[in-house]
């Protein structure tokens, strides 16, 4: 703030003066227009000084070609500014930044956003103006959710006709000998089905269209507007400055027009915006429309006591005529040549099934990082790459949570690479590895992989061992056949023991055998005057070294092998992005649609259930015993004996149903396996496997139908007694059954 010229901490007098005469036509405006909302005069800037807000528009010409056309200054504002929304969506802001600021800044709300645009578009030669209005809430909020993607708009086309040859030497046509009226009803046909179409595309796009927000038409926002003559514009436009697209002035985003600006004067609009920008008439010289703020002969018509009222005496309305609009208090807008350059670019992905979210690519060092949320395959959290190829330099980074080797970071180049690990039983959190060119000659259990030259852990203290017992550095040095250990440094040491091993020759040993003399072993035991390990003991270390060698070579090539799968998994990834569709997503999710329809029709069959159950299930009885309205006792007893009668056979007729499915696949199974005993023909692995899978079928089919049968048993009896009740309690049968 201290480095701002004086220009944003103080007023000149002119300012001042004009301040007060923004003041007074402010007052003025309120007592003719009481409804209408307060108009954007004289907020204050960075430094909490008031300024006019044509004074803030500084017109600016910067020497970039790119910047020469509106739609240049429109897409670099947009690209360029993080957009701020306002503070209340229905209240004007509090202050205006200038557009030194804005751009410093990189962040703006939509009136900071205008007033940059604005100022570029003047000094570029072009008719523009901000706009104070109202806008729907998907232009205030940059929400473009449902606009088309612009990568997916086709250029139109424009196709030239070719011009036919004209041949002296024609073939006669043929004569149509098609029906005139058979080629109309086709047209009607088509036409109808067309209509069809049409009215049902209209009622999807009503159907999808969203629910009136409430605060409709009272969201404040600021955009720019351009008029037509200068630098060739053929027609009046508005631009978002959120987005950098031109819209046409009749376009039902923006909802309405208090004022518009530019860096000379100040016009209040005075039309009717109750249908919105369409049947607006944007010409500023009409005093009827539009009331301007700095000039004689367009101001306010009040009586001669309200203006005496409201602007004092004569020589003080004299001054407001005769104003000039004092020079912008803005410092020289400016872009280094070094801020033109793109340093970054950053993308944001949502519902990608490789849980993609975020993208950085360094437009300097050409590294490419990208993010991932928790859940993927292969636990990355984070991928460094200048390319996906192999042995190209990568740095990936885990969720080592979601690892049982507790790796959290890796990080290859095409002769090195290094892990790090967090919370192992082991306490090892480093392991840094050396390969040798393609052509050396090292020990390697895998012909694809890398030739290790060298291997070094580091490890963390662990306290339950002495420090000179606790190793804090252990290097392999495989074409040297040397093993070093450096241990933890005791209290108050300042040198750690060490030991360095050298195994001998493969030469002067047997396989997976290890030899040693007191010549190979080297150690040095920080701070003690005593006889070291014996020999023996030294030995039995360097047995356990060189079966440690041995494993982590092999966690070595499989750490590389794991590079190679997550960047060949990558690749395809890549290749085919496939976004990721919810469960609940019954239109768009392929797979659960089946199940979604299957849980539909057993929902209507429930219903169509549910309704047969609200039948008269006495009907049919009363009509088989020739019964009409009112029943004696003895038609009573009949109609009950014969419904509980009718029910029991039901049941015992279910039961018997599942008995004889049950018996039916018990000896299909029993069949099955009496094939296999007899076959002598020892079985292929498709037909063990078709075999293996029958037999499972077949046991939860016969496991089904014995908990069917079972559950029908121990019901039977219950729904028999509930029918009795219910018959009991019927008042048809009960007057006579004696239970009313």
């Amino acid at each position: 703030m201290s480095q701002l010229p004086s220009s944003y901490k103080t007023n000149s007098p002119k300012e001042k003066q004009l301040l007060h005469i923004a003041n007074n036509f402010l007052q003025q405006y309120i007592h003719l227009c009481p409804n209408r909302k307060l108009l954007f005069l004289h907020p204050v800037n960075e430094c909490g000084v008031e300024k006019f807000v044509s004074t803030t528009v500084r017109p600016t010409l910067l020497p970039y070609t790119e910047l020469y056309d509106w739609d240049g200054c429109a897409s670099f504002v947009s690209d360029y500014l993080v957009m701020e929304p306002l503070e209340c969506p229905i209240t004007l802001p509090n202050s205006l930044h200038s557009p030194t600021t804005t751009l410093k800044h990189q962040r703006g709300n939509c009136f900071d956003f205008s007033v940059l645009l604005c100022s570029m578009l003047i000094g570029a030669g072009y008719d523009a103006y901000c706009v104070q209005g109202y806008a729907t809430l998907e232009t205030c909020t940059l929400d473009e959710t449902q606009e088309l993607c612009p990568l997916l708009r086709k250029p139109l086309e424009t196709q030239v006709p070719k011009e036919e040859v004209k041949s002296k030497y024609r073939i006669t046509p043929l004569p149509d000998m098609q029906s005139k009226f058979e080629l109309q009803q086709e047209a009607k046909k088509a036409a109808a089905i067309e209509a069809s179409q049409k009215d049902k595309e209209r009622d999807k796009k009503e159907a999808g269209k969203p629910k009136r927000e409430p605060l409709h038409g009272l969201r404040v926002h600021a955009w720019v507007l351009v008029l037509s003559g200068k630098r060739e514009v053929p027609e009046t436009f508005f631009i978002n400055p959120f987005t950098g697209n031109r819209h046409n002035t009749t376009d039902k985003r923006f909802l309405g027009i208090e004022s518009v600006w530019n860096h000379r004067n100040y016009w209040v609009n005075m039309q009717d915006c109750r249908h919105g920008c369409k049947d607006l008439i944007f010409d500023l010289g009409d005093t009827i429309r539009w009331e301007i703020m700095l000039s004689e002969s367009n101001r306010l018509q009040l009586l001669p006591e309200e203006e005496e009222e409201l602007f004092g005496s004569d020589t003080e309305r004299e001054k407001r005529m005769s104003f000039d609009m004092p020079p912008s208090w803005v410092a020289p807008i400016w872009i280094p040549p070094r801020d033109t350059d793109v340093v970054e670019v950053r993308e944001w992905f949502e519902n990608r099934e490789d849980i993609l979210v975020r993208r950085e690519v360094n437009k300097q060092t050409e590294l490419t990082t990208d993010y991932f949320s928790k859940g993927h395959s292969l636990c990355l959290k984070a991928h460094t790459y200048t390319s996906l190829e192999p042995r190209t330099g990568h740095t990936m980074e885990f969720y080592n949570e979601a690892r049982v080797d507790g790796l959290q970071k890796r990080v290859e180049t095409a002769s090195e690479m290094t892990e790090y690990f967090m919370g192992r039983d082991d306490f090892l959190y480093l392991r840094h590895v050396n390969f040798g060119k393609q052509g050396e000659e090292t020990q390697r259990t895998d012909m694809n992989s890398k030739p290790i030259v060298q291997i070094k852990e580091c490890f963390h203290r662990n306290p339950e061992k002495p420090a000179d017992e606790d190793v804090a550095e252990c290097i392999f040095l495989i074409k040297e056949e040397d093993i070093h250990l450096t241990y933890h440094l005791k209290d108050k040491y300042i040198t750690a023991s060490k030991k360095l091993f050298h195994k001998l020759p493969q030469k002067a040993s047997k396989e997976h055998e290890v030899f040693m003399t007191p010549e190979t072993c080297i150690t040095y035991q920080a701070g003690s005057f005593e006889k070291g390990k014996s020999l023996f003991h030294l030995y039995n270390l360097l047995k356990e070294l060189t079966a440690k060698e041995k494993r982590v070579k092999e966690q070595v090539q499989q750490s590389e092998a794991e590079v190679l799968t997550i960047l060949k998994i990558r690749q395809t990834e890549e290749a085919n992005v496939k976004l990721s569709v919810s469960i609940y997503n019954r239109e768009r999710n392929e797979e659960r649609r089946p199940q979604h329809e299957a849980m539909e029709s057993t929902m209507k069959d429930e219903l169509l259930g549910q309704k047969k159950q609200d039948l008269d299930y006495l009907a049919p009885f009363f009509i088989r015993n020739g019964c009409r309205n009112k029943l004696n006792q003895e038609q009573a007893l009949r109609v009950r004996d014969d419904c509980l009668t009718d029910f029991k056979h039901h049941l015992t007729y279910k039961v018997n149903l599942i008995q004889a499915r049950l018996e039916k696949a018990v000896e299909e199974l029993q069949k099955r396996h009496l094939w296999l005993q007899e076959n002598k023909n020892p079985l292929s692995t498709k037909e063990e496997d078709d075999y293996l899978s029958s037999c499972s079928e077949s046991m939860f089919h016969i496991n089904v139908l014995e908990q069917r049968l079972s559950r029908e048993k121990q019901m039977a009896p219950q729904k028999y007694l509930a029918l009795e009740n219910k018959l009991r309690m019927d008042p048809r049968l009960a007057e006579h059954l004696g239970y009313i």
